[in-house]
């Protein structure tokens, strides 16, 4: 019986997955079928749905893994709820984006992802950022402007970046980012 943590399932998810980050390089994930995503898995129909009730499903866990992987980066002793963008905390994004630029070239494409990355953005907002600006007597509307603007930049350096095969090392990229954010708050 095909359970969801035995080693033949396991792999079964993480052929389909990767598949899905295949086909997202040359597709937008809604015009994705359900049978091109199992010809390219190399899987049957009846196989993807033992296991997924549909594309999107396959995304999530997908994401799921992804914001895992980079979360369990960063030490609890190490981090500093004071300074979220500080320079070591984005090393630890910029190394993380390279090592995965397969799956964020793709990912970031997509005609989704724009909601997805408002939905994860808003929740940066809201409990970390908002919170580390009230501390520091700067109201919300303000945050909420020099958020939207850090988050419009960071987002163009991080396409630009994977766009160049993220040929430059994340400490280059972490300079660029470094020379825009001189404003005190940021930091």
């Amino acid at each position: 019986m095909n359970t969801k943590n035995n080693q033949r399932s396991q792999e079964t998810r993480q052929r389909i997955k990767e598949a899905l980050v295949t086909i997202l390089q040359r597709k937008d994930i809604l015009d994705l079928t359900v049978s091109r995503l199992c010809e390219t898995a190399h899987i049957n129909r009846s196989t993807f749905y033992s296991h997924y009730d549909s594309i999107g499903d396959v995304m999530e866990e997908l994401e799921k893994e992804i914001g895992v992987n980079l979360m369990s980066r960063f030490s609890p002793n190490c981090y500093d709820p004071d300074q979220p963008f500080s320079m070591d905390n984005l090393k630890i994004v910029l190394i993380h984006i390279r090592e995965n630029q397969t799956f964020y070239r793709a990912y970031l494409t997509q005609s989704t992802s724009q909601n997805r990355l408002d939905w994860a953005f808003s929740q940066l907002l809201q409990h970390i950022v908002q919170p580390m600006m009230r501390r520091r007597h700067v109201d919300d509307t303000a945050t909420e402007y020099y958020f939207s603007f850090f988050r419009a930049g960071f987002v163009a350096i991080i396409q630009q970046w994977l766009n160049n095969d993220c040929r430059e090392a994340p400490e280059v990229i972490l300079s660029y980012i470094d020379n825009i954010l001189g404003h005190p708050y940021i930091r």
